[in-house]
């Protein structure tokens, strides 16, 4: 007696047993297949989910068929000399897209074949790395690229992201805007591409590399599931289940090392990030809960590959042996296992399978300006709690900057910056393009730019962000998009709920340009061409350090070995200990902004979504501002314009960046930005030791005007230094010659930013 396609139900007594299938009945085509599609490869070990195409790889396997029936491996691509890194059959089940690396001082190339191993050809091959092809419904081919000049910030890594291309590779278009990496992409039955996405808005590295989806033209940029889920960290080769709307099959894995983990099935019913919308298929690998990060980087698992067959069974590989199981945990047979050196991966079903649903044609205008025109229907749905109608006047609109330019690791500071952006804070650099109206009613219409990573911060008349939208989003040339609120998951809440079936002010009128920031949208925001001339007009005057009676903090813009006096003070001061705020456990914050800590180990602050908890509206420096610096009198001791009091909030809402620019032309220092003048510490540490008495340290070191250093300045006004006729202490102040040559060097030539507060 033969075994259905899905196994059989014995009815005895009211008891049901279900009769799972076995390697005989796979090997007679039971399940509808007698032959697969496999790749042999050695194991990919990566420092990073996000670097396999160009770390832990090694060469030898290919490209092969696997018949069931007689367990015979046919080769149809040798990569002895390469590697393979995945593949996919077209939907009608001749031909197949696979990522080759012909040799290991190649790049990975898309290429393409018949399923008998004839009519080999290139399809995708430029200077780069082009990967994770997958067929899309409308003929043409989705892949990721690295062909964009971008590499992460916390790695010495090229970021690859979203593209597309017609059938034989041509047209290629990017469809991603993502500033850092995009990884393995799929189709869904639905017609959208599944994919994955590393970022962090403000927040630590480590999570989040959630789930997404986008049209194949680009347009309509969804969350799918992850986005704030701490565990796993990592939600990788994803595809939906064939009969099973809303459920995913995916590799559930860490930040740090090897793409593979448990294998997880999602219920995207349940939720974007809940708990129990996640079931571990995997139970001999242990996954911690969404909201546990000292679990997110710690899963490690044999399993990757997986593919969803029907709503019964998936193939799998468990460190290179292949698996048929089903999604009860009642069935586990070994197709094929591998070696000690090779193993098998990326197997999938010889047959023809379902087209997804025809996406509708593309809205993307190929002669439009590269701009998208955004309603927001009321951006106090999700906020209603904390902010009051009517209390959201604007919407700034913000790009996050990428990193265009390659670094040592080893000269990583303030966690994994290299280049420095902040002091632990923004990884990225922050480009303010505008801002658009708030209508009365919360809604908001306006131009956005394309093609750009974007992400919007509601502010009320003091020009204080009340939330923090801590991800990005991306919009094509001509798409007209729609959002439900500020803090709404628009995958779960319908624009028909929050407009009561009306229509909003903002829906009533065109789309409005974006008003630009006083201080230009050119470029990205930077602290000493922005912030410090509001200081030195306002502040400097009397916060000015000249003397021990002078009011704390100081805020003059002297340049320091990373960033200038007034950053130092404002930014990087711990609260407790008044010295380098660089443990992430130590760190008690700084005691003039808010900013969110992006340093290893501070995950946790990702749940923190609570309004007006981060930026200006919990810090004091932005009080100050606001008040007018009140005396003990209640009398305004400063005036700001509302142009400067803006620059001075939204620096603290963009997460306290200092530079504009991610760009350095000393990849050579600490930092790629710190310049401290040449045996200083050495002299320091002789005259100390010689003289008998301690020189006071000090969390930065001035550059400009280098006698107002404690070490300095505190012996020559104890008498320590008889005068500045000193030998000692002329010998510390010519360790500062030639300093002022370097610091010119911060000038970056390509942006032509005054990141140093040099024009």
């Amino acid at each position: 007696m033969r075994y259905s396609y899905w196994g059989i139900l014995f009815m005895l007594g009211g008891l049901t047993l279900f009769a799972a299938p076995s390697l005989e009945t796979l090997r007679d085509g039971q399940l509808g297949f007698d032959s697969l599609i496999v790749i042999q490869r050695k194991p990919l070990n990566p420092t990073h989910v996000y670097t396999y195409h160009v770390e832990g790889l090694a060469s030898g396997g290919g490209l092969y068929r696997l018949g069931l029936k007689d367990n015979v491996l046919t080769r149809l691509v040798d990569a002895s000399e390469g590697v393979i890194l995945d593949c996919q059959l077209s939907y009608d089940g001749k031909q197949i897209l696979f990522s080759w690396k012909r040799t290991m001082k190649d790049p990975f190339e898309i290429w393409r074949m018949n399923v008998d191993g004839t009519g080999l050809e290139k399809v995708v091959a430029e200077q780069s790395n082009n990967m994770n092809a997958c067929w899309l419904p409308d003929g043409g081919i989705a892949f990721i690229s690295d062909r964009k000049p971008a590499f992460a910030y916390c790695w010495t890594s090229t970021s690859p992201v979203l593209f597309r291309a017609d059938r034989d590779g041509k047209n290629a278009v990017r469809l991603s805007a993502n500033y850092l990496t995009d990884f393995t992409p799929s189709v869904m039955t639905d017609g959208r591409i599944l994919y994955s996405r590393w970022e962090y808005v403000d927040r630590p590295a480590i999570p989040i590399q959630s789930l997404w989806a986008v049209n194949p033209d680009g347009t309509l940029l969804a969350g799918v599931f992850g986005n704030r889920v701490l565990c796993p960290a990592t939600f990788m080769e994803a595809k939906d289940i064939p009969g099973m709307p809303g459920k995913i099959l995916c590799v559930m894995t860490s930040h740090n090392g090897p793409c593979r983990g448990a294998i997880g099935l999602l219920d995207l019913n349940k939720g974007g990030n809940a708990q129990e919308a996640i079931t571990n298929l995997t139970l001999d690998v242990h996954v911690g809960k969404v909201d546990d990060s000292g679990a997110g980087n710690s899963m490690r698992g044999p399993y990757e590959s997986p593919f969803p067959l029907d709503q019964n069974y998936f193939l799998v590989s468990k460190a290179g042996t292949l698996l048929l199981r089903d999604y009860e945990g009642k069935c586990d047979v070994v197709i094929r296992a591998g070696d000690k050196e090779l193993g098998f991966y990326s197997p999938q079903p010889i047959r023809p399978r379902a087209l997804p649903q025809t996406p509708r044609p593309s809205r993307v205008d190929k002669n439009a300006e590269p701009f998208a025109d955004i309603i927001m229907h009321n951006v106090t749905i999700g906020l209603e709690d904390f902010v009051k109608p009517g209390e959201i006047k604007r919407l700034a609109v913000i790009q996050e900057m990428e990193k265009d330019i390659r670094a040592d690791v080893k000269q990583r500071a303030f966690g994994f910056q290299f280049p420095v952006v902040s002091c632990a804070a923004t990884y990225a650099p922050k480009r303010v393009f505008g801002f658009a109206t708030v209508e009365a009613d919360g809604s908001a219409h306006f131009r956005a730019p394309a093609n750009v990573p974007l992400y919007f911060l509601p502010i009320d008349d003091q020009g204080r962000a009340v939330q923090r939208m801590r991800t990005f989003t991306h919009f094509m040339p001509g798409e007209k998009q729609s959002c439900i609120g500020c803090h709404a998951d628009r995958n779960y809440v319908s624009p028909t709920r929050v407009t009561s079936g009306g229509r909003s002010i903002a829906a009533a009128r065109p789309a409005e340009t974006l008003s630009l920031p006083s201080w230009g949208a050119e470029h990205g925001f930077s602290f000493a061409r922005i912030v410090q001339p509001v200081l030195d007009k306002h502040c400097v005057r009397c916060h000015n350090g000249d003397s021990e009676k002078a009011p704390q903090p100081e805020l003059s813009g002297d340049r320091t070995d990373f960033f200038n006096v007034a950053y130092e003070n404002l930014a990087r001061l711990d609260s407790i200990s008044a010295t380098k705020s660089t443990d992430p456990v130590k760190n008690k914050g700084n005691p003039y902004t808010s900013w969110i800590t992006t340093f290893n180990g501070c995950e946790k602050n990702i749940l923190e979504i609570k309004p007006k908890r981060w930026g200006s509206p919990a810090s004091k420096l932005a009080e100050v501002v606001v008040s007018g610096h009140l005396d003990a009198n209640g009398k305004k001791r400063i005036q700001l314009t509302a142009d400067e009091q803006l620059r001075i909030v939204m620096w603290i809402d963009l997460n306290v960046p200092f530079y504009g620019t991610s760009q350095s032309l000393q990849l050579d220092l600490p930092g790629c930005r710190r310049i401290l003048p040449k045996d200083l510490d050495k002299t320091l540490k002789e005259i100390s030791a010689r003289r008998g008495f301690e020189l006071p340290e000090t969390f930065y070191v001035r550059l400009d005007h280098p006698e107002k250093n404690p070490f300095l300045a505190v012996p020559l006004a104890k008498g320590h230094f008889k005068s500045k006729e000193d030998p000692d202490y002329k010998r510390i102040l010519a360790c500062f010659e030639g300093v002022q040559e370097e610091l010119k060097k911060r000038i970056n030539v390509n942006y032509r930013d005054v990141i140093g507060g040099v024009e």
